[in-house]
């Protein structure tokens, strides 16, 4: 705390001091407040925002179809919501997410689409034929609060579940 008043005061004594200097120290405060003590060795260990999950059952997707990924394995910092489909992120900085997917048994390609705040940023694509996969992996810098999930912009589509589709993240 006496961090954080320095730092408004500093703020207020130094007009070049901005809103992006007292959000890094921010950033840095949660990282101190983030630590989730010791680990058997003595070392100090940070919990960093991670999530994974998986697909249980096969899913009929219409178009702009938010996928759900119903079977959370992985959720540090509760970012991702399995109700909404949505990873929220906890706090800013640099993340990476990866979707991994498999057709189910009809002859059709699918396409998987990444989105952040309601803007498609990469696209990942299974081929014409049954079982197929696909994946897509995107390294983005996030504000708290953005919002992350996955959308089928296709008319229709089918996903193969029983884990075999997977959607996870992971502050890096």
């Amino acid at each position: 705390m006496c961090m954080v008043l320095y730092s408004s005061s500093a703020e207020k004594s130094c007009p070049g001091i901005g809103n992006d200097v007292f959000e890094d120290l921010m950033d840095v405060m949660m990282k101190l407040k983030c630590q989730s003590g010791q680990s058997n060795n003595g070392e100090l260990q940070l919990k960093k925002p991670a999530f994974l999950a998986t697909l249980s059952k096969s899913v009929n997707l219409g178009q702009n179809h938010v996928l759900k990924f119903d079977s959370i394995k992985t959720n540090i910092g509760d970012g991702y919501d399995a109700s909404s489909g949505v990873f929220t992120a906890p706090r800013k900085g640099t993340y990476e997410f990866a979707v991994n997917f498999i057709t189910s048994n009809k002859d059709e390609w699918l396409e998987l689409d990444l989105i952040k705040n309601n803007n498609m940023v990469v696209r990942g694509h299974a081929a014409f034929d049954k079982h197929t996969s696909g994946s897509l992996q995107a390294i983005l810098e996030l504000k708290k609060g953005d919002r992350i999930y996955i959308n089928h912009p296709r008319g229709s589509g089918l996903l193969h579940g029983e884990h075999y589709t997977m959607f996870s993240g992971h502050y890096i």
